[in-house]
């Protein structure tokens, strides 16, 4: 069978509007980072051959002229987008983590690819919408793509123009990585390892009378004067997940910039969620770690109760789709870091808006390259506190599946301020922040059917039935009944409700000319309608919960001649919207 034909029997049987792929979907290349020009072309592509459902707009432009791209996903012949519970997914909140870009793309893709064919992702652009901002620092991720260099969000000084004293790091002999340098000093802390002396590993406490080394990250050394060399604050220390609204703790740091929302990438962001209040989950893609992370952040916050059991369900779910570690980014968090209050984009996203928001970290290296971490975690290890043996790993990693590309061998070169110096070293930016190219579409592929999956556990406002029965002469009782057939409750999650960002689910009957309204108010609350969520086991007394809180109905007596048409509407922003009508008819 064709596959158009597949399509429309499919959407035949789901009861859909469902469309018949007309166009081929282009693909999604893997073998390197697409540049903003070639992005944009692609995803005008996929709006010309689907537009029955992708709407691509702009939520404005970069200082340096990019659109932020943004994707509407829903089939529209079976509502308007603001009628359906929401998924949001963004990614390349931070430049060098190419992955989460690219994971943010594949799931479109999957989406456009997938409907008429694929039962779930058609059944999830029917009954929901999907919001895709899959690059949100675009000239952050330009620049890294062009300077081989680590940006954190993007490429703009803060809080000054003017470098601080200290080394500045970049790519300074113009292989287009920015690696590290090392250069010989009897009181250096540094030695080669002896095994393998690619490896610099530290001095011992008493140690003397060895060759020892000074060991720098590549770049240029501002305001030097022979002698000193001080570790300059980032001067490019903008990190867009900080700039988002919500409680900074008191703190004062570069990295959140000088207000919340004063970089326009963010400000845009944040007035589109505001202007979509059907959003019920979001994802975030970032890299590295292997890691779906989240909230609380910080000491002190807390999780709902109720909001913590859908977190535990839908990490686990992800950690068993893509392999993934699950936990919270507190406890992510160690040592003294811990304790230190730090700004997120969950502060606002959930902890104000109620929206469930997931960070998504790709990626982990260590891992690839066989390095244990049960006992601890990837933040510790990132800290130095591992032995010399998972170094050891890493590198045998890379000569053995890398080509010897992840660790790039110490090689001369005469540096314009320090003289002879030595280049190498373990590419972090390559093969730490990002994946392989070779192994790029699988690592990301199956979290994408964990977004399906998430995107399809949002509530949905259903009629169960709209009847009308005669009690009079031209009076009728019309009856609604309305119900939740989604997983998570009507108001989604427990802290939308505690901050006030939800209403509940609305019941409103429109009545034709002549017709009047004898009892009942024409718009109703029906309150909020609970997901299958709260039902875990029959194992217990507490387990479960009987009766039908996820129903809810409503009663009008109407007025009007036999052969009036009366239609009602049930719904709530984060549910979804249904419609129905009904002829009253004589009996």
């Amino acid at each position: 069978m064709k596959r158009a034909a597949q399509a429309a029997v499919l959407a035949s049987a789901l009861g859909s509007g469902g469309l018949a792929a007309a166009a081929p979907v282009a693909p999604l290349p893997f073998d390197r980072i697409l540049r903003y020009p070639e992005m944009t072309a692609l995803l005008q592509q996929w709006e010309q051959a689907r537009p029955e459902l992708v709407h691509l707009q702009s939520l404005g432009k970069t200082p340096e002229g990019r659109e932020l791209w943004f994707l509407t996903i829903t089939n529209r012949a079976t509502g308007e987008p603001g009628e359906k519970p929401a998924l949001l997914v963004d990614g390349n909140m931070h430049a060098n983590e190419w992955a989460g870009g690219v994971a943010a793309l594949h799931f479109v893709r999957k989406l456009l690819d997938g409907y008429g064919s694929d039962e779930r992702v058609t059944r999830l652009l029917d009954t929901r919408t999907v919001y895709v901002l899959p690059r949100m620092t675009p000239d952050g991720v330009d620049a890294t793509l062009e300077q081989g260099r680590y940006i954190r969000s993007v490429d703009r000084p803060y809080p000054t123009a003017t470098p601080e004293p200290g080394i500045h790091p970049g790519d300074v002999d113009g292989d287009g990585r920015s690696l590290y340098m090392r250069f010989r000093d009897p009181n250096g802390p540094w030695k080669a390892y002896g095994p393998d002396p690619r490896l610099m590993v530290p001095r011992s406490p008493d140690e003397t009378g060895g060759e020892y080394w000074r060991v720098l990250p590549e770049g240029r050394i501002e305001g030097y004067d022979g002698v000193t060399i001080g570790n300059e604050p980032d001067h490019e220390s903008l990190d867009l997940g900080a700039n988002f609204p919500g409680d900074l703790g008191g703190t004062v740091s570069r990295t959140n910039g000088p207000y919340p929302t004063s970089e326009p990438e963010v400000a845009a962001y944040v007035a589109a969620i505001a202007r979509r209040p059907n959003i019920v989950a979001h994802v975030t893609c970032h890299t590295f770690g292997g890691l779906v992370l989240t909230p609380p952040v910080n000491v002190g916050e807390k999780l709902p109760v109720a909001d913590g059991q859908v977190y535990e369900t839908l990490a686990k779910q992800a950690a068993a789709l893509t392999g993934y570690r699950a936990l919270s980014y507190l406890d992510l968090r160690s040592g003294a870091d811990r304790e230190g209050f730090r700004p997120s984009a969950f502060g606002w996203i959930y902890n104000r808006r109620g929206i469930y928001s997931f960070i998504t970290e790709f990626w982990n290296p260590l891992k690839a390259a066989g390095i244990d971490l049960s006992n601890t975690l990837e933040s510790t290890w990132l800290w130095g506190f591992h032995p010399v043996e998972d170094e050891l790993k890493l590198l045998r990693w890379s000569d053995e599946e890398l080509r010897g590309d992840g660790f790039v061998n110490w090689r001369r070169f005469d540096h314009p301020q320090l003289g002879p110096v030595e280049i190498g070293g373990f590419d972090l930016i390559r093969y730490y922040y990002n994946v392989p190219f070779d192994r790029l579409e699988k690592e990301v592929a199956p979290h994408s059917d964990w977004l399906v999956l998430l995107g399809l556990s949002t509530p949905r406002i259903a009629l169960r039935s709209f009847e009308a029965s005669a009690v009079g002469p031209n009076l009728w009782r019309l009856r609604l009944v309305v119900e939740n057939t989604g997983w998570l409750p009507t108001n989604g999650s427990q802290q939308a409700l505690d901050q006030q960002a939800v209403g509940e689910v609305k019941a409103a009957i429109s009545l034709p000319e002549g017709a009047k309204l004898v009892e009942g108010q024409a718009s109703q609350s029906l309150g909020q309608l609970a997901g299958r969520n709260i039902q875990r086991s029959t194992a217990s007394w507490w387990g479960y919960t009987p009766g039908t809180p996820d129903r809810a109905f409503t009663d009008w007596i109407v007025e009007a001649p036999a052969g009036a048409k009366v239609a009602v509407k049930a719904g709530a922003e984060r549910a979804g919207t249904a419609r129905a009508e009904v002829v009253l008819a004589a009996p």
